[in-house]
């Protein structure tokens, strides 16, 4: 059955190809440690060429989530360890400089419905932005809201952290943080958006942000530029 690609995007056809293998990985229609279909099968697929799923297939090597076994091809990689909790502290001299690059509603791939628990339907924000630490991109920020709880947060500031929009504006306080962490190489479209050169190496974290009910409300995924960016971990003992 092949999997069906916009050609006339301006987003990448091997980032395209890319986004579609990381969503069956997620989904687990493709599970962990199996093996994934060669090229050739990848072209017929997608109907593009070689190179194309090539350099998808290379990426999500350097990313973590695929891993290639000499003479038996490419595999689903196991999963990685959970952490516990992380705070991100920025101090202020860096200001709080976001550029919007997009802000839509999707339809959520499966990942998102079930950290959400929507089971009744299938719409979220995303919300795309460039976080500069003085004038320097350093930080892209992936957020994901349920659309059923913040129906109009579309049209409020995108410049203003999100965070305190969902406080101010809709009264609900973030209690809880599950952070995942994992360093990673970033493709071509992210270093394009940072300013770096394709394959250099970043932070990536994903955070899921509850209520005192442990409400899982929203999700961000980040990628820090490794030469604009230091974590600060902080917990109690």
């Amino acid at each position: 059955m092949r999997d069906f690609l916009n050609k006339n995007s301006s987003i990448p056809l091997y980032y395209q190809v890319k986004e579609v293998i990381k969503e069956k990985i997620k989904s687990e229609e493709w599970k962990n440690d199996e093996k994934i279909p060669n090229e050739l099968e990848l072209v017929e697929q997608f109907n593009v060429s070689r190179s194309t799923v090539r350099q998808a297939i290379l990426e999500l090597v350097n990313e973590g989530l695929l891993t290639r076994k000499k003479g038996h091809g490419t595999f689903v990689k196991k999963l990685q360890h959970e952490g516990n909790f992380m705070t991100f502290s920025y101090p202020d001299e860096l200001g709080k400089k976001h550029i919007p690059i997009s802000a839509k509603v999707i339809e959520g791939p499966l990942e998102y419905l079930h950290i959400f628990k929507l089971y009744n339907s299938k719409k979220i924000n995303e919300i795309i932005r460039l976080r500069y630490f003085k004038e320097d991109p350093a930080i892209i920020e992936r957020t994901y809201l349920p659309y059923y709880l913040f129906p109009d947060i579309l049209n409020k500031d995108m410049e203003k952290p999100i965070y305190d929009t969902v406080i101010d504006d809709y009264k609900i306080n973030i209690i809880h943080h599950k952070v995942y962490i994992e360093p990673i190489l970033l493709d071509e479209y992210d270093a394009n958006l940072l300013g770096v050169d394709s394959g250099q190496p970043a932070l990536k974290t994903t955070k899921i942000c509850e209520t005192s009910n442990n409400l899982p409300i929203l999700l961000t995924i980040s990628i820090f530029r490794e030469d604009r960016s230091k974590l600060f971990f902080q917990y109690d003992v």
